[in-house]
């Protein structure tokens, strides 16, 4: 008798062990069926709902599914909380995603949803190169979606941005390999190497030429100013007059927005970048032919900004401009 109870404790035990995943394995379907879009790149698709489910496909990202079940208990994964949702499958099979990952899809609504999706994943971290080329992709289907200008231009700068990620992921130890080396083929007219810090870097041109051809629209001051942040090859090391060469897209941007959302943004970054150092080499005499290039350059540079700063209404000119008058004229 004891030791039937014994068994029995074991059985009982056994079952509360693998209870969670035959109560995860419980659905409540759907109806009316509900759309689903994804938001992360290669989405694994299980057989079960649940984490350790075997994987059965990936789906790539911003893909319209159709769930048709869920699971009768949330689950965890990561930081978030949510059912997983059986889902037709293009093969006609059905296969289990997580929730936590998805958002619900209105046909309507499409063009505001996957835009949310594109700005969500160009800010993640954890991004690699397959994961951003996909965001490439859907920003480039998107810009053919586009239904008026106002969208198409949107797209078009998030594509800009999606392969200056993507460049900026390039492996360049697989450079000869697959599929870098198809990547590096097909972009290397819109990129720049970066020798100094490995990868490559969207060339600034292909921003501004967009802004130019968008000019008239609310969209061209956010472009213009992706453009005076986009980072480019560069080797400093501490050089003040080389960081502010640097600050010459925040003169750009000002001249084309004087008064633009960012103005007061560019006109700090100036000030801070218009250090005691690079005054003090713009008033400089003599020396060798770099020192004299520089020299030329700088007073260039200082050209442009007093003519953007006499544009400019923003408070934050004053400083810039006390720093400007420290500069020796007809040197």
């Amino acid at each position: 008798m004891k030791y039937q109870s014994i068994i029995l404790t074991i059985a009982i035990l056994a079952l509360g062990y693998v209870s969670p995943a035959l109560a995860q394995s419980d659905e409540i379907k759907l109806d009316p069926a509900q759309a689903k879009i994804t938001t992360v790149s290669a989405m694994r698709v299980r057989k079960a709902p649940q984490i350790t489910g075997e994987e059965m496909m990936r789906l790539k990202l911003g893909t319209v599914v159709t769930a048709i079940a869920r699971s009768t208990n949330q689950d965890t994964v990561g930081e978030k909380s949510d059912y997983w949702y059986r889902v037709n499958l293009p093969n006609g099979q059905t296969g289990w995603v997580f929730g936590g990952l998805l958002l619900e899809y209105v046909a309507s609504r499409r063009q505001e949803l996957v835009r949310q999706i594109i700005e969500a994943r160009l800010k993640a971290e954890n991004t690699d190169f397959p994961d951003r080329q996909e965001i490439y992709n859907l920003a480039s289907s998107s810009i053919r979606e586009a239904k008026d200008i106002n969208t198409r231009a949107e797209f078009e700068l998030l594509q800009l941005l999606a392969l200056a990620g993507w460049a900026r992921s390039f492996r360049d130890d697989l450079q000869d390999k697959s599929p870098y080396r198809e990547w590096l083929k097909a972009h290397e007219t819109q990129v720049i190497p970066n020798e100094f810090g490995g990868a490559y870097n969207l060339r600034s041109e292909l921003l501004w030429n967009l802004e130019k051809k968008y000019h008239s629209l609310p969209i061209a001051d956010r472009i213009a100013w992706e453009a005076a942040q986009n980072p480019q090859p560069s080797d400093c090391e501490g050089d003040e007059v080389c960081h502010f060469f640097l600050a010459e897209g925040a003169i750009k941007y000002l001249s084309v927005h004087p008064n633009g959302t960012h103005a007061a943004e560019a006109l700090k970054y100036l000030t801070e970048s218009l250090t005691d150092e690079v005054i003090r080499r713009a008033n400089d005499k003599g020396g060798d032919k770099y020192a004299v290039e520089e020299r030329i350059a700088l007073r260039k540079d200082f050209a442009n900004l007093r003519l953007v700063l006499a544009k400019t209404s923003a408070p934050e000119k004053i400083e810039l401009l006390k720093k400007l008058q420290r500069i020796t004229p007809g040197r």
